[in-house]
Order: structure tokens, then sequence, then C-alpha cells
């Protein structure tokens, strides 16, 4: 009897836990923002910009924006140089510059200057 409380009990707790393990499960796989050490207070204000902006097409196998939550997996991806907007790929590609391929989000308008500020002062205040 009590084996099978034993296992009923570990059962219920384990089917509690949103991953796997209660390991960095979790902080590997999750597409909410990570807090960072350090804090970085730009960083969760323009991750919500590219979740409510770009996610819906950029999201799939190849490119699945929605799992850079943190600096350095934005920095990693190619897509952002730290303390460098101008020569960041995600900026260069939101600028409505007329360009062919380069207006962003595609078939929109420009996003609004406020997230595209959110933007550029998370990429130039990367710590």
């Amino acid at each position: 009897m009590k084996i099978i409380l034993s296992l009923f009990i570990l059962i219920l707790f384990s089917a509690c836990e949103d991953y796997n393990s209660n390991s960095a499960d979790k902080l590997k796989y999750s597409n909410e923002p990570q807090q960072e050490e350090g804090g970085d207070p730009n960083f969760a204000p323009a991750f919500a910009v590219i979740q409510n902006r770009c996610t819906s097409c950029h999201s799939g196998f190849h490119n699945n924006w929605s799992t850079y939550t943190s600096n350095e997996k934005w920095l990693n991806s190619g897509l952002v140089n730290r303390g460098d907007p101008d020569n960041s790929l995600i900026i260069r590609r939101t600028i409505n510059s007329g360009q062919a391929g380069s207006n962003m989000p595609q078939g929109t308008g420009a996003i609004p200057d406020a997230e595209f500020e959110t933007l550029r002062t998370w990429i130039l205040n990367i710590p």
C-alpha cells in the first residue's frame, strides 16, 4: 500500500511541472524572455515588440525568433550587433527603406516610431 501511495504522490507532483525536469529546461526551452544577469531593462520591452510584430512570420524550423529569449541568443543569431543598431540586421530590415525585401513587417506599414526606438534603445544598450 505504501508503494502505491508513494507512486501516486510521485506521479501527482511530476504532472505539475511545466517541463520534463526541474533542471534548466525551462530556461532553455521557454519562449518567455529570460532575466539576464545584470537585469537589462531594455530587453523585455524589445522582446515584446518582436513578439507582437515579427514572430507571426519569423517562426518555424529555420527562423524561430520567439526562441531568442535573451540578449546572448539574439547576438548569437547574427541579427543583432551589440551597441550598433544601424548595423544590426533586425533594424536594417525593419526600416521602411523602399528597397525590395527591406520593408518589415511585410505587407504592413512601418512599425510605430516608439516601437522602433524601443528596438534601437535595446540594441544600443545591450550590456
